[in-house]
């Protein structure tokens, strides 16, 4: 594979070093010369041309070269006035050490050199038949003295690469360009297409029936012009070893050039029929291919057809009754992917190799093939001056998906020997464009759709020993790094994470900036912090709440059929000055489903209170709540503030119907506090020994003034019966007939134990007793009968 600066420079900006880089850190370079080694030619116009005295095959003519009017002999039949012409100045060096120099000849001073292409080292059999027997001559004005080899195309250097079996993605100049931009610290530039579509909706109609074919695509052409190729195009192929045709079937090798994705144009009047069907071949069919070969095929050959006949064998080679000539109207463009194990099998068998053939036995992008079509696409209505039928006909069997690799942190470091920091790992992993997590001790990685070949860890190794460098691989025994420690935080905040995704949360990670009037909207911690060049008026100021990204993810989802949502995330806040920890947590659609059984748990105030529970209750951090929360967002009389210590942390609250409404969002129930301080605390946790004496239990049902809280009785009954008193819950509270007016009856659950002995029921009477009197002094409690 060749690879042309003139098409490289249009993926991304291209290094002066990049002979290095691709040497040291992509792939070994056979050959780096530029695409023609002549110098100093430029654009010259003939102001004059008159046969000479002398001789009856020379012109003498004038020649306007910018900055100066030189007289120049020249022997070409087709020279005339007005031409635009490559010029070889005075000093100008061609092909084969050539310099050109002022001389006389047959009386007549000449001054440079007006060139064929033939001069210009350019094969005959790529010279179109107008200039192989003279010079060559624009189809319209150029610049007169710019650089003639732009004009041609045939500027900068052209590098061939010494490409291994394993590295199918460099077979482009798009590939090579995501290589080289991962080395460089750039993006791929990638081309957006527009095209314009007649009415007229396309007639093909595709279908697949072999696994030998994993997608199809199609699109159809009327009143696509035959004719040459423009030189630029020419050019590019010409310097990978291609034969320009016509501009039809040279859009379609160009494109392969750029994407690695193979195309084939059918002559639709050719085909006679709409349909495409791509099959296996019966064993024994018989084709003629456009070498003008007869092939007989077998049961596993992938072949394209019109339903019935054969029109090309897949991946391979198109047939000679459906090729391309100058009589073509209509086309078809075929774009697809072909299992590779089919393409071999059937290559190596015919000896049939192409330049398809070999892309697809390697394994192409199956991601990309829609890109090559859309391109070539673009190309046909801009050179062929093709209308495109309305819509791509396509067909999809399967995708093609590279696996997921784990692999241990230290792995890279103790296969090469080195001490990469995580960091710099995961740096090289975004550089390549992998999808990857970063788990507790591990890296799961999946490589892009157009690397093929990374399929297990070794394949990993090779990678960052790439982007790392192999030249700074010490030669020495690999030394282990020293053994790291988490702090006491780390593992707290890790602890916290681990417990909520076992219950079954998903963590995410959602945008940091706001628009500025929305940043009060659901907390509030101090003066607002804006970016001074924000890139956009909603990417402008810094968070003071998770909850804006979090009910994001939840229209995200439902907007996406995903109704039951749970997530959660731990992220920094911002305020002038402050910069917390947050917790976030959010819940929507159905918490548990059973079908079975026809039931299901929606989130609610206790769910979002036991998980809080569930997961910092085991650190040994108990919270407490109170309804005195009021933001507006939230549904006024189902919300309350979070207390640990007696401080407000956070607050918990289902979502006002009229935000889930101007969301698009389900009911939804939503936490968030700061957990700052908590992550810094050192609760320590106490165990006990569980008693082996039985335990009594009593029921206890008081009415008190509605404005009382349960929380007041329970805090007040733990500080009566502490010493026995082992688990207190609240099981009913109530209000109606048989109730005062402005009372209510709240029923617990004692439970009491003693470890060192058996309790009586006269003790638990007494401390029973103890608890009424308490309750009657403090909040005029009475039993209720």
């Amino acid at each position: 594979m060749k690879i042309i600066e003139n098409m490289l420079n249009q993926w991304v900006n291209i290094p002066n070093n990049v002979l290095e880089i691709t040497n040291q850190k992509i792939i070994e370079v056979d050959a780096f010369e530029m695409l023609n080694p002549s110098t100093d030619l430029i654009i010259g116009h003939v102001l004059t041309c008159e046969k000479h005295p002398n001789a009856d095959t020379l012109h003498v003519t004038t020649v306007d070269l910018g900055d100066r009017v030189e007289q120049i002999v020249c022997g070409a039949a087709n020279v005339a006035k007005g031409q635009y012409v490559i010029v070889a100045q005075v000093g100008t060096i061609l092909p084969g050490d050539f310099k050109i120099k002022s001389t006389r000849i047959r009386g007549i001073d000449s001054n440079g050199m007006i060139c064929s292409l033939n001069e210009l080292a350019i094969d005959e059999k790529y010279i179109p038949e107008t200039f192989k027997d003279g010079i060559y001559y624009f189809d319209g004005p150029r610049e007169i003295g710019s650089p003639a080899l732009k004009h041609l195309s045939l500027d900068g250097w052209v590098m061939e690469l010494g490409l291994t079996p394993n590295r199918a993605d460099l077979l482009s100049v798009l590939g090579f360009a995501y290589d080289l931009a991962s080395m460089t610290g750039q993006k791929v530039k990638l081309k957006e297409f527009k095209i314009k579509e007649e009415t007229k909706k396309n007639p093909i109609q595709v279908e697949i029936d072999t696994d030998g074919c994993g997608r199809y695509y199609a699109r159809y052409f009327e009143n696509v012009k035959v004719k040459p190729s423009p030189w630029w195009l020419k050019s590019a192929l010409i310097a990978q070893n291609i034969k320009p045709i016509n501009n039809v079937v040279d859009i379609s090798n160009y494109v392969m050039l750029e994407y690695g994705t193979p195309l084939h144009m059918f002559d639709h009047k050719k085909l006679g029929s709409d349909h495409i069907l791509v099959r296996n071949a019966k064993k024994g069919e018989k084709v003629v291919t456009l070498d003008e070969e007869k092939r007989v095929l077998e049961a596993h050959d992938v072949v394209i057809t019109n339903g019935k006949k054969i029109i090309a064998i897949g991946g391979v080679m198109g047939l000679l009754d459906s090729m391309i000539d100058d009589q073509t109207s209509s086309v078809v463009l075929e774009a697809a992917y072909f299992d590779p194990k089919h393409i071999y099998k059937t290559s190596k068998r015919l000896d049939l190799k192409s330049d398809s053939s070999y892309r697809f036995e390697r394994g192409i992008d199956d991601e990309r093939v829609y890109l090559g079509l859309e391109r070539a696409t673009e190309l046909l209505v801009e050179l062929c001056d093709a209308k495109v039928s309305k819509g791509v006909s396509k067909s999809i069997r399967y995708q093609v998906k590279n696996p997921k690799i784990t692999v241990a942190k230290d792995y890279f470091n103790q296969r090469l020997g080195v001490n990469i920091p995580e960091k710099e790992l995961i740096s090289y992993f975004e550089a390549y464009n992998y999808t990857y997590k970063v788990l507790d001790n591990t890296f799961e990685m999946t490589a892009p759709s157009y690397r093929k070949d990374i399929l297990i860890p070794a394949d990993l190794v090779e990678e960052v020993a790439r982007m790392y460098g192999l030249d700074k691989i010490p030669m020495q025994t690999i030394q282990a790094p020293l053994t790291g420690k988490l702090t006491s935080k780390q593992k707290r905040l890790r602890a916290i994470r681990h417990q909520l995704a076992n219950l079954g949360l998903t963590e995410v990670i959602t945008y940091s900036l706001l628009p500025t009037d929305q940043v009060y909207k659901y907390n509030r911690i101090g003066e607002a912090v804006s970016i001074l060049m924000p890139l956009s008026e909603d990417k402008k100021t810094l968070r003071q709440s998770l909850v804006h990204g979090l009910l994001e993810t939840i229209r995200y989802n439902q907007s996406r059929q995903q109704e039951s949502v749970a997530v959660f995330e731990i992220g920094h806040c911002f305020a002038k000055g402050l910069e917390p920890t947050h917790l976030g947590i959010v819940l929507s659609g159905a918490w548990h489903k059973n079908p079975w059984k026809k039931e299901k748990i929606t989130p609610d105030f206790y769910l979002l209170k036991g998980i809080l529970a569930s997961v910092f209750n085991p650190l040994g951090i108990e919270f407490t709540y109170e309804n005195t929360s009021q933001i507006d967002v939230y549904h006024p009389y189902r919300q309350a503030n979070i207390l640990h210590n007696k401080k407000v942390v956070g607050h918990i609250a289902e979502l006002h119907p009229n935000e889930a409404k101007r969301l698009d969002i389900d009911k939804t129930y939503c936490l968030e506090m700061n957990i700052t301080a908590l992550l810094e605390e050192t609760t320590e946790v106490n165990y006990q020994v569980v008693s082996k004496y039985p335990s009594i239990t009593r029921d206890m049902a008081i009415v008190v003034d509605e404005n009382i809280q349960a929380s007041e009785l329970i805090d007040m009954i733990w500080q009566t019966a502490r010493k026995h008193l082992v688990n207190l819950d609240v099981f009913d509270i109530y209000q109606g007939s048989n109730i005062e007016t402005g009372k209510k009856s709240i029923a617990f659950n004692l439970v009491f134990n003693d470890t060192d002995k058996t309790l009586g029921s006269d003790e638990v009477d007494q401390l029973m007793k103890k608890i009424t009197n308490r309750l009657a002094f403090s909040y005029q409690a009475t039993i209720r009968k």
